[in-house]
């Protein structure tokens, strides 16, 4: 029954989303489509094609439907832009050391917090929230900040399990560095939960705390896709880091959610989700190699990509150099709050208008400030992942094993928070009136592997 009242409520919302974006089209005047000057990615949609599905698939709504397991996708040696991606089911882990029992309950728990920073207030929130519930729950507090240096981040792990903590939780700068400190950490006898980057296959954490960056930006996508149905993009990003997983995975994933959609509203859908993602994957290489695109089959151009380094002032700085040079651009994506904050003002200082003059989306923090701005249409959309619940599933899950004596020992890799978008019309759940900086999100579940 559960399953038919999804599929009921996904139909109604498809057929609801596309009465809605026939009127909200963005006013913006198509621009000739530019001659590529780059060849052509490899992956194609379907030419066979000429009639989209009727029900197209949603990273909000859970799971793809189905897989291509021999999808390259899946099997590449460069995961940096693929953090955060929905895969195919994955067998047992309990054969993993991970330093924890089926009954490991414990009266006095000191907890281990290794941070890459605290310097962002989302950052600063999530530390916030792991202290606040060690206290809650009477449980020793320990931190170690390593600002971004990934030898600090290994050495921090270290000194917890010489100092005999009973659980770290490591909030990774580079989850495959991290992951060898991580193995020995667990056959030391200190179990490690994740928090952020998935780590290696076989790394031996209980799970990994995550959020679907690829999935993220995938829901941005769509998004932006139907709003500019029919419209040429001449757009700009603001990724995070090139070169970082979380920068690129969103950057990846937004390019191919918005591939997938365009192709279906084109009437010329690939024949798989992966598809899109690689075709999309092959114009994200574009921009680390190039930091601009132009894709003619799809009717838009990237003239300029510049890291913003995820703040507030690396937004405005990228943004200014970016209108400098182009300042007829229509669409604007940034890695977060902070750069889309900066961004505005930059475009604000140049006289436009922005969420009409350049339409933004961001894969955000959901900072008040942020949400306040999709309210009155600043920004276009963004998808979020509370910091609340980011961190505080991580001490919810050691509460549940050293409390309640929850059997950890088979756990998957990495237990996701769920993929969420907001735009104007249902940001108003979302802003909390509480005094709080950022939204809460349902608590995710933890599901052990089948032996």
């Amino acid at each position: 029954m559960k399953k038919l009242t999804k599929a009921l409520l996904l139909v109604l919302v498809i057929v609801m989303v596309a009465s809605f974006m026939a009127a909200c089209t963005p006013k913006t005047e198509p621009a000739p489509a530019a001659t590529s000057t780059t060849p052509p990615p490899a992956a194609t949609p379907a030419e066979t094609t000429t009639t989209a599905p009727a029900i197209k698939w949603d990273p909000t709504m859970g799971p793809p439907p189905s897989f291509d397991p021999t999808s390259e996708v899946y099997t590449m040696d460069n995961r940096v832009p693929w953090q955060g991606i929905y895969e195919p089911p994955e067998t047992s882990r309990a054969n993993l050391v991970k330093a924890i029992s089926a009954l490991n309950k414990k009266d006095d728990v000191t907890v281990g917090y290794v941070t890459w920073t605290v310097g962002t207030p989302f950052f600063a929130s999530q530390a916030d929230t792991i202290k606040a519930m060690c206290e809650q729950y009477g449980w020793t507090y320990l931190s170690a900040v390593s600002d971004a240096d990934v030898n600090k981040q290994i050495a921090n792990i270290e000194t917890f399990v010489t100092r005999g903590v009973d659980i770290i939780i490591d909030c990774a700068f580079s989850s495959d560095a991290e992951a060898l400190a991580i193995n020995n950490a667990a056959k030391a006898g200190v179990p490690v939960i994740g928090l952020g980057l998935p780590f290696p296959a076989g790394t031996q954490t209980i799970t990994n705390m995550a959020t679907m960056f690829y999935e993220h930006g995938f829901a941005d996508g769509m998004y932006v896709a139907d709003k500019f149905d029919g419209v040429h993009i001449k757009g700009a990003f603001i990724p995070g880091q090139i070169g970082h997983p979380i920068g690129e995975s969103k950057l990846n994933g937004f390019i191919g959610g918005f591939i997938y959609q365009r192709a279906i509203l084109m009437g010329k859908p690939f024949p798989t989700i992966e598809a899109a993602m690689m075709y999309g994957y092959n114009l994200e290489q574009q921009i680390t190699k190039n930091a601009k695109f132009t894709d003619p089959d799809f009717d838009w151009e990237i003239v300029g990509s510049i890291d913003g380094m995820w703040s507030k002032d690396g937004g405005q700085k990228a943004a200014e150099d970016i209108l400098t040079a182009h300042p007829d651009i229509n669409f604007m994506f940034t890695d977060n709050d902070q750069e889309a904050m900066g961004a505005i003002l930059a475009m604000q200082q140049a006289g436009l208008n922005p969420g009409k003059d350049i339409q933004i989306c961001c894969v955000g923090d959901g900072s008040i400030d942020a949400l306040r701005m999709v309210q009155d249409g600043t920004i276009m959309c963004m998808t979020f992942s509370s910091p609340y619940t980011w961190a505080g599933s991580c001490i919810e899950l050691a509460h549940k094993i050293f409390v309640d004596g929850f059997d950890a020992t088979n756990l998957p890799s990495n237990v996701y928070l769920s993929t969420i978008l907001i735009d104007k019309d249902s940001v108003a759940k979302w802003i909390p009136t509480d005094g709080s900086e950022y939204p809460t999100q349902p608590m995710p579940d933890f599901i052990p592997l089948s032996s």
